[in-house]
């Protein structure tokens, strides 16, 4: 027989799980508790928010570049980089029409 067929375990553990749930129950419709609760959560949420704050002003005082920053030059390169590929191809449409308009002896055609 093992230890979790025992009866007496077995009727122990649902009392213990009982209790628990009522417990949980009564904590959770406890209103000053959660009024306790949702305050700390909120004033956690404030602290990150001062404390993300104030790094980012010691980060722009040291000139370092926060994690925005770096975003707003990656999509401005991004853009760099679209505007460089057209102007590419079109030189290289240029290139190409100028190829074809120019005999081999080097005179343009009229």
């Amino acid at each position: 027989m093992g230890l979790l067929d025992n009866p007496l375990l077995k009727k122990m553990i649902a009392t213990g799980e009982e209790r628990m749930g009522k417990v949980a129950a009564n904590l959770l419709t406890n209103e000053t508790l959660m009024g306790v609760v949702q305050k700390t959560f909120s004033a956690a949420i404030d602290a990150k928010g001062l404390v993300e704050k104030n790094v980012q002003s010691a980060l722009s005082s040291l000139n370092v570049p926060t994690a925005s920053d770096v975003k707003k030059l990656e999509g401005k390169i991004e853009e760099l980089e679209k505007v460089f590929e057209a102007l590419s191809s079109r030189i290289g449409d240029l290139h190409r029409h100028e190829a074809s308009a120019t005999p081999p002896n080097g005179t343009p055609r009229a």
